[in-house]
């Protein structure tokens, strides 16, 4: 194990075993239960092949300290969300990396809400589990119990959407995805034509080479819509009828309207990554924006906190639903989505927004943290200097009468991500040439 490495700002993530392993799972149930002195643990894993072994060794290390714990086995992280709210328990881990590379592994920890840990407890956790790091690791006092929550979420679920046939036809990726059970069953459900993409890929749907084998599936079954989620579940990505990918802020801005037609007046909490047309979108529905860094945690954090707040969302395809236990979960979204795109109404918005904005796929550029920070502030001094407004909250935000863009380090990967929106994909081009020239 590695615990320096492997703690992260909201959760622990790191390569397997190199940096987190049977041992730190252990040590990690060992800190929560001395920080957070739980009287009622939740525990899930993902489909990774180390996820199980982890989570037998997280149950373990809170059974030393005599904590009961529910084993809510292999799900997707809406569903272990989602069980968090049906019984009174004060802290649930999930094993997961979310996105991240099949060779990582990590925790994502929820106390009650269910919210994240802030990052003060996380830190203190952090420290405590150093002390547990070299402890002998004992047969547990406790056998977990062992919990199957889907059909209970799956009706939650549709109970939300309905229980109508879909009018589309879809392509649905749920490759390397937790979702994929959980998928099949609503589909098949709500009498679907969907085919099931077969496909070889690692579970971040943001990566161009990811979506291929969707966007293929798409165009030669003739489908309306394609979906694909992340290995969590906490995120879906559409692709349209001709395999493109339909814009991540095109689809935050629709599900935000869509949920100010529940809730008129409301306030919309995006990231600082959200476009032009999520903000026009809002405005012109009669929502009021509120501007968050780029995290899902922080919006879960601002939508307990406010209630006036009806949905949250990034353009990394989380979304966070208010009518839904405050919990960012893709499989809710998708079929959100699919309920507006069956109106009608979607394409031709999707046709007449795309002449009007153009949205870069978020660019990565290798670059370590260290040196992240000193670029960014010298790039925000030459956008100053040149006259644009600029922010720097969550990285630089610079805006321009015709294009705006955020540049930020990544908290889980050594990147600094650049999310653009410009009137022109020639005018996104230039910009992208001039920032590569600056970090070169």
């Amino acid at each position: 194990m590695n615990i320096d490495a492997a703690f992260k700002l909201f959760d622990v993530r790191g390569k397997y075993p190199q940096e987190v392993d049977e041992r730190l799972a252990f040590a990690l149930a060992r800190a929560l239960a001395q920080i957070k002195k739980p009287k009622k643990v939740l525990a899930c894993c993902d489909t990774r092949e180390s996820s199980p072994s982890l989570k037998e060794f997280l149950i373990d290390g809170f059974s030393t300290d005599n904590v009961p714990v529910v084993d809510l086995g292999e799900a997707p992280l809406p569903m272990f969300n989602f069980a968090m709210t049906t019984a009174d328990y004060d802290l649930g881990v999930m094993v997961t990396a979310s996105h991240i590379a099949d060779d990582e592994n990590g925790f994502k920890i929820m106390a009650a809400g269910p919210l994240p840990l802030d990052e003060q407890e996380l830190v203190n956790v952090k420290e405590a589990t150093r002390q547990f790091q070299s402890d002998p690791i004992v047969v547990p006092r406790l056998a977990p119990e062992k919990i199957n929550l889907s059909d209970r979420y799956i009706d939650a679920i549709l109970k939300l959407v309905g229980i109508q046939k879909p009018k589309l036809k879809l392509a649905l990726d749920v490759t390397q995805s937790a979702v994929v059970t959980t998928v099949m069953v609503i589909f098949q459900k709500l009498q679907a034509d969907f085919h099931l993409v077969n496909a070889n890929h690692s579970g971040n749907p943001l990566l161009a080479q990811n979506r291929q084998d969707l966007e293929k599936a798409v165009v030669s079954s003739q489908a309306d819509l394609g979906v694909i989620w992340d290995s969590d579940g906490d995120r879906a990505v559409f692709v349209d009828r001709h395999g493109k990918l339909i814009p991540l802020s095109f689809t935050l801005g629709m599900l935000a309207v869509d949920a100010l037609g529940r809730l008129p007046g409301r306030k919309i909490a995006v990231d600082v990554r959200a476009g032009l047309a999520v903000r026009d979108l809002v405005e012109q529905a009669g929502g009021k924006l509120e501007i968050l860094p780029a995290w899902n945690e922080f919006t879960k954090f601002a939508m307990a906190a406010d209630p006036e707040i009806a949905f949250g969302g990034e353009t990394s395809g989380h979304y966070v639903f208010s009518d839904f236990f405050r919990i960012d979960d893709g499989i809710l979204a998708a079929l959100r989505f699919i309920r507006l795109f069956e109106q009608g109404k979607i394409e031709p918005q999707l046709a007449q927004l795309a002449k009007k904005y153009f949205e870069l796929p978020e660019k990565n550029f290798p670059c370590s943290p260290e040196k992240s920070t000193a670029i960014l502030e010298k790039l925000t001094n030459d956008y100053r200097a040149s006259g644009y407004l600029v922010s720097i909250k969550d990285g630089l935000t610079v805006f321009a009468p015709d294009w705006k863009f955020n540049l930020r380090q990544s908290v889980t990967e050594p990147y600094l991500r650049l999310n653009l929106e410009a009137k022109s994909e020639t005018v996104a081009k230039s910009i992208v040439s001039q920032l590569q020239k600056q970090l070169e």
